[in-house]
């Protein structure tokens, strides 16, 4: 019996569990009403199981047991007691475990909550379990490798860090939890009574939400903290798989909003309810195929797991379209929406639509590799330019409704009757014409003028909210003058900033005036104000970002974005782990602060590792990123694969071979190195060793020559690759002074971006507390 096999049994009892619970909850909702204990046992043991499972992949990781190989792949013996967790979930295999993990919990939510939904409901839910427990049993995380290794390769120095711990499982439960309303909404399709739907799903919704943002929002920050190119978004195909349904689930919630006031727009918000979970699955196919690899850093290899996948969306589309089309009926309509301008819903709808159109454009360009590959032999990507381009003119189209949206009632609060359409029209053409010949703007961006200008007039027309117009417009044009004064001159930037702090500046008088009454009915507005925040600081970080690039040699200084830089060398060899470069930076009034960005080889990704430094002011960030470093030469290094020869201070050593030499007590071994050296007209073969065990790597210095000053120690043992680094204490070799390259660059209202993300989410939060109550209403 191999280690892994008491996980595979747990995993094949939760396969079984989720098929009879699926299958008694699909009967019980037929009529028979006494399976539905047995559904609820079964589930409860899935749960069991599933935890079970878990606990003992966790278990093999704090174990050390490198004969499974999704712990070999991910872990090693001094890899920290905190990245354990996050090893867990490092490869496919471990993530399909944890998904169905919070999947089976959150099950629960519709047991307690579902009311007439829960039978079908469950009945639904259970093919999503059932789906993540094949994936389990196909990629399973308990494979043993039949060997069993000293070491484990490690996990990769960019999974590393404290964000990986938390990022990946807060994804996942978005995903999870996103499966709920997807099963109540075909649940409630089946019965036709969407009586309670909405109330059962708005506040998981929000929560899905809630986290598809939190979660997205971390991995941003992930990128920026950690991979060392500046940024923290890059419209990467794997990262819009998460965006996208983020984009869907808060257009959802505008949807549900008019609904529930109006009754409008029932069968959209209940097509835009199964497409997020879908988006899920389809992201997951997206990430896992191997179709993104050339196209992705996130993507996975394909590990066979593609026909279920493709199975699993095909069948997920047949079930919740096919009963869509099929189970039509007058209490899925709705009510007719008024589509009078001057009303809250009509803004709501403006907006819905806007993101609606976001998302499919984004999604159209993150699957082109996917569609090109199958009509094309070499396929291809979008460029980031290209989904700027039309992310740009609909978030300021997107900030339009939200400046009037706190100004309007549902219904007919102001007054229907549009006045003056004519001159609006032609003021806005005349301002598109104008950007378009003086500004030089993009048709885009011109045509996006127009709208926003005509639209704006038709309310600034209205007698009822011009006033309050008038003040958000207040806000713009300062915005716009500050920008100015600030060196922005593209007018497509300027209209950018404008609008973003026209919408922000839209929501202060209201949110002075709710705060103090009913804090917990502000959300949308705390949300809204934080959104035109938001804008601001992701324009202001992405296109305004300014740098350059510095070479400085040891203990020299040099200046740039008014500090002095000064390089004093290494914490520690730059073979070894988190080796940190010795940096300060000096600032104008004498002020010394010590910058620490880090540069060290990593074996496990057979390259060099380049953590950044941060530091952070109130407007900005300076971002310090080491490109290149030459080492001072007091020893020198050299890679060498099998019968490999190379010249080191007029030595000439020949690579032959490993030898193992010793199985030490706890998984400990010692292994030989086999060398041929030659120096002048004298040969020898010599076999310095490299210790790897619970205490760590070392290797020791081992005297070449007798009468000759010269030593060679084993750094390293790329054993994948079956080459051995080298290094030889005392030897100097001639080269170039000892230096650092290094990029400093100036990230403006980053830090304005990471505030209002916090802020969205913290309106989002008492969104999801004020209708929480809507579960057990």
């Amino acid at each position: 019996m191999t280690s892994g096999q008491p996980g595979e049994l747990a995993t094949i009892l939760a396969f079984a569990m989720t098929f009879l619970s699926g299958a008694a909850f699909f009967i019980s909702a037929l009529g028979k009403k006494d399976f539905y204990d047995l559904g609820v046992r079964a589930y409860k043991m899935l749960i069991v199981f599933a935890s079970l499972a878990t606990i003992w992949l966790f278990y093999l990781f704090l174990t050390h047991d490198f004969s499974i190989e999704y712990v070999y792949s991910y872990s090693s013996r001094d890899l920290a007691l905190h990245y354990i967790f996050s090893a867990f979930w490092a490869g496919q295999e471990g993530t399909y475990l944890l998904w169905l993990l919070l999947s089976a919990f959150f099950g629960l939510l519709i047991l307690r909550y579902g009311r007439q939904y829960k039978l079908w409901g469950m009945a639904f839910y259970s093919v999503v379990n059932l789906f993540l427990t094949i994936m389990i049993l196909v990629a399973s995380p308990f494979k043993s490798s039949g060997m069993v290794p000293p070491d484990g390769a490690g996990l990769n120095p960019l999974l590393q860090d404290f964000w990986m711990v938390i990022h990946p499982p807060m994804m996942f439960v978005a995903y999870a939890v996103a499966a709920v309303p997807f099963a109540l909404v075909l649940a409630a399709i089946v019965k036709k009574d969407y009586s309670d739907w909405l109330k059962i799903s708005f506040p998981i919704v929000g929560i899905t939400s809630l986290l598809l943002l939190a979660s997205n929002a971390m991995g941003g920050y992930w990128a920026y903290k950690t991979l060392g190119w500046g940024g923290y978004w890059a419209w990467d195909p794997v990262e819009n798989t998460s965006f996208v349904p983020w984009v869907i689930s808060i257009a959802l919630i505008h949807g549900m909003l008019i609904e529930r006031k109006t009754g409008a727009f029932r069968r959209t918000n209940l097509l835009m309810t199964i497409s997020i979970f879908l988006l899920v699955v389809y992201g997951t196919f997206l990430t896992r195929s191997g179709v993104l690899a050339d196209f992705s850093v996130h993507s996975f290899v394909d590990l066979g797991t593609n026909a279920v996948l493709i199975s699993f969306i095909a069948g997920f589309l047949l079930i919740s379209l096919g009963l869509f089309f099929f189970r039509r009926s007058s209490e899925m309509i709705g009510k007719p929406f008024n589509y009078n301008i001057f009303s809250r819903e009509f803004v709501l709808f403006a907006a819905m639509f806007l993101l609606f159109v976001l998302s499919v454009i984004v999604l159209f360009w993150s699957s082109l590799p996917f569609l090109t590959k199958y009509i094309s032999e070499n396929p291809s990507a979008a460029e980031i330019a290209t989904y700027n381009s039309f992310a740009l003119p609909l978030a300021i189209l997107i900030c339009l409704f939200l400046t009037l949206s706190p100004y309007l009632s549902f219904g007919n609060g102001a007054k229907s009757k549009i006045s003056k359409p004519v001159p609006a029209a032609a003021f806005g053409l005349v301002a598109a014409v104008v950007s378009l010949v003086a500004g030089k703007v993009v048709i885009a961006i011109a045509f996006t003028v127009f709208i926003y200008t005509t639209t704006l007039l038709l309310y600034l027309f209205n007698n009822t909210i011009r006033r309050h117009v008038i003040v958000a417009l207040i806000y713009g044009l300062f915005g716009v003058a500050v920008a100015f004064l600030l060196g922005v001159r593209s007018l497509t930037n300027l209209f950018f900033f404008g609008a973003a702090l026209t919408a922000s500046g839209a929501f202060v008088g209201s949110l002075i005036r709710k705060i103090p009454k009913d804090f917990g009915k502000a959300a949308a507005e705390i949300a809204h104000f934080g959104t035109g925040i938001m804008l601001i600081g992701i324009l202001a970080s992405s296109y305004y970002s300014t740098g350059e690039r510095i070479i400085l040699s040891r203990d020299i200084s040099k200046s740039a974005f008014d500090y002095n830089f000064v390089y004093h060398g290494l914490s520690r060899s730059v073979m070894k782990a988190n080796n940190e470069i010795i940096l300060t930076m000096t600032d104008k009034n004498g002020k010394i602060i010590d910058a620490r960005p880090q540069f060290y080889y990593s074996a496990r990704s057979d390259g060099y590792m380049k953590k950044p430094f941060i530091k952070k002011e109130l407007l900005y960030d300076y971002y310090l990123a080491p490109l290149d470093i030459q080492e001072l030469p007091d020893s020198s290094r050299v890679l060498l694969a099998k019968n490999e020869t190379a010249e080191v201070a007029g030595i000439k050593v020949r690579f032959i071979d490993f030898e193992m030499l010793s199985h030490g007590e706890e998984g400990g071994i010692t292994i030989g190195v086999l060398l041929e050296c030659e120096y002048e007209d004298e040969k020898t073969t010599v076999k310095p060793l490299f210790v790897s065990g619970p205490g760590g790597i070392s290797g020791q210095p081992l005297t070449i020559f007798k009468d000759k000053p010269f030593e060679v120690r084993v750094e390293h043992i790329l054993a994948s690759d079956g080459a051995v680094v080298l290094s030889f204490p005392g030897t100097v070799v001639a080269g170039p002074v000892d230096q650092l390259i290094l990029d400093v660059s100036m990230k403006p209202g980053i830090n304005l971006l990471w505030l209002a993300i916090i802020i969205i989410c913290f309106a989002m939060i008492l969104s999801i507390r004020r209708r929480y109550g809507w579960l057990s209403a």
